[in-house]
């Protein structure tokens, strides 16, 4: 039996409803913690005999489209689900409240016709991010060098960091710059103008900014590292001077000391050749013993009855001061009497 053209066009029709179908794309949406998201559903299908709603592999919700007598019927799986789902548009696109971290996933659609060899399918990807709150900023290690701070800051979120990029800008400088990435180097050197440091945090569905950080405050340690080392510097140079001047101090009192002392002892040795010239130079010493009336009862003698006597001493003797240790021979006496 020949084929008419009129076959040819309804099995070419036929063929590209079902294989159009079959091979949808993947439709990627995304939801904010606590809030709906709406799974679009697009077709052009008349006659419906159900409609089937899974969630990666479990059926969420079944539907027979209404018929002449009877309305939807719509079975829900899962209880706690039943106060979330809706079909607010009529054309069975199915809206999702209340959304949590759980809810990410695969979703599919499927439609079931009597005039469609093959069900109708379509593919849904959710993701459920949280709002971003202020990100945080860390300093790392911090090398302070010639009144130049330089280190490394690093932006992050404490909570929700799922799918997060992030970016800075340095404002402040000639030209304010960006610089995309977590981490961003810096260096700044003490006396330079100062630069406010700005982390944009940005995920699917919020974006937030960090508190402005600046560089004069984040590198305090530079002006306490150079004040600390020229209060170092003036200190030793105070302990320096302090040594000097004590030294100087010590050194003039001890001249002072020392010419006190030299002009004493200059003043005894005076004193004391004074004293050895008094003796005389000669090798005799005359000694005159004159012998008094020791008793009043002896009669006073006459001038011619007294008696002197010379006495010489020996050489060894004429020093005053130097008396023999041992007894020296028998003294030499001359005994001269006058009478």
């Amino acid at each position: 039996m020949p084929v008419s053209p009129v076959h040819f066009i309804f099995i070419f029709l036929l063929y590209q409803l079902t294989g159009s179908a079959t091979s949808r794309a993947l439709k990627e949406l995304v939801g904010a913690l606590g809030g709906s998201v709406t799974f679009p559903l697009t077709h052009s299908i008349n006659s419906i005999d159900s409609i089937v709603w899974t969630f990666n592999t479990t059926t969420l919700i079944t539907i027979q489209p209404k018929t002449a007598n009877n309305q939807d019927t719509v079975i829900v799986t899962q209880n706690h689900n039943k106060k979330r789902v809706e079909f607010p548009h009529g054309n069975y696109s199915l809206k999702l409240s209340k959304l949590n971290k759980n809810d990410s996933g695969a979703y599919h659609v499927q439609i079931y016709s009597s005039s469609l060899q093959h069900p109708f399918i379509q593919n849904y990807e959710l993701r459920v991010y949280e709002h971003l709150s202020k990100p945080k900023i860390t300093m790392g290690l911090q090398n302070n060098k010639n009144g130049t701070c330089m280190t490394n800051m690093t932006c992050s979120m404490e909570q929700g960091g799922e799918d997060v990029t992030y970016s800075w800008k340095s404002l402040g400088q000639t030209t304010n710059e960006s610089h995309h990435g977590s981490i961003l180097p810096i260096s700044w050197r003490l006396g330079e103008k100062d630069v406010t440091f700005i982390c944009m945090a940005r995920n699917p569905i919020s974006s937030n900014s960090s508190n402005p950080i600046f560089a004069r405050k984040l590198c305090e340690g530079v002006a306490g590292d150079l004040y600390s080392t020229m209060a170092l510097k003036f200190l030793w140079i105070f302990l320096l001077l302090s040594v000097l001047v004590l030294v100087t101090i010590i050194f003039i009192t001890w001249r002072q000391n020392r010419k006190v002392t030299e002009s004493i002892e200059e003043k005894k040795m005076d004193t004391h050749q004074e004293i050895l010239n008094y003796y005389p130079p000669s090798g005799e010493t005359s000694e005159y013993d004159t012998i008094s009336n020791l008793n009043k009862t002896i009669p006073e003698e006459n001038s011619v009855n007294t008696i002197y006597s010379v006495v010489q001493l020996p050489q060894k003797m004429e020093k005053t001061h130097s008396l023999p240790a041992s007894p020296e021979t028998p003294r030499q006496f001359v005994y001269k009497n006058v009478i």
